[in-house]
């Protein structure tokens, strides 16, 4: 007896296009998984000393990992097999996941399917169980972008809606107005600054990669490194008390992380 659950779309096609959606199957059900971020303790034990001596903990060894079970109301043929094959196998890129459940809406996942199980009852195909390995230990939020105006100084409150302890590190494009040659943020919360001093004064604008730490400007004609205290803008979880100085607009955008398990 195959149990219809929710819809889900994956790489940009929903199960629906496929006449699938997820299930359970028998003993073939959806069950709770772990977080993806589990604790990866470092330390070293020594003979003579009670306590270790600790390096810290690593998060993110591991992936996020789940099982997904998802079939149709009808017997496949070997045609319907490949069309969904297809569909869900062979990227070479990670691909967004959806699924349709109320409290997930707004949770992406960018992921692989890595291997792909037909299921049958009485000998006939309907289902399959697929094995889903995620890009890191977290879903995402849908993308999201807030701009800003500042004249001279701005003080504002950013609301960083992540549920991880790590740091958000955003994009950020920068148009100064003509004129302008020194910007900051600081984050009064995480205690960083971003700056530039001496920058051109015909109007730059700043394309920052904060992720990766890279830094170019809208036409390619400048080193903005030269100008930069190598400090890239980041947002801890929560409210972040922001200070903008300079002339400009400043465009933050990216996705928020949810450590939500699947």
């Amino acid at each position: 007896m195959v149990y219809k659950t929710y819809e889900f779309t994956f790489a940009g096609e929903p199960a629906s296009m496929f006449g699938m959606f997820m299930a359970d199957l028998g003993n073939k059900s959806h069950t709770d998984n772990p977080f993806g971020n589990v604790a990866n303790i470092v330390e070293t034990r020594l003979p003579n000393r009670v306590t270790p001596l600790h390096f810290g903990v690593r998060y993110h060894d591991n992936p996020l990992t789940f099982k997904l079970i998802f079939g149709s109301d009808h017997y496949l043929d070997r045609y319907q097999f490949q069309e969904v094959s297809n569909w869900l196998t062979g990227y070479q890129e990670y691909q967004w996941l959806t699924i349709d459940q109320p409290d997930m809406e707004h949770i992406q996942f960018r992921c692989l399917i890595k291997d792909l199980n037909p299921i049958s009852i009485r000998w006939f195909p309907n289902s399959f169980e697929a094995t889903v390995v995620c890009d890191c230990a977290y879903g995402y939020s849908y993308p999201w972008e807030k701009t800003l105006s500042v004249n001279g100084s701005l003080k504002t409150v950013f609301y960083n809606d992540s549920t991880i302890r790590e740091h958000l590190k955003p994009d950020l494009t920068i148009k100064l107005a003509s004129g302008t040659r020194n910007f900051s943020i600081t984050n009064k919360t995480t205690g960083t600054v971003m700056k530039f001093t001496g920058l051109p004064a015909g109007g730059v604008t700043i394309i920052a990669d904060n992720e990766n730490g890279i830094l170019r400007d809208g036409n390619n004609e400048y080193d903005l490194y030269e100008y930069f205290n190598f400090q890239f803008f980041e947002l801890t979880s929560g409210d972040n008390e922001l200070v903008f100085e300079g002339n400009g607009s400043v465009k933050i955008s990216g996705r928020y992380l949810y450590n939500v398990g699947a």
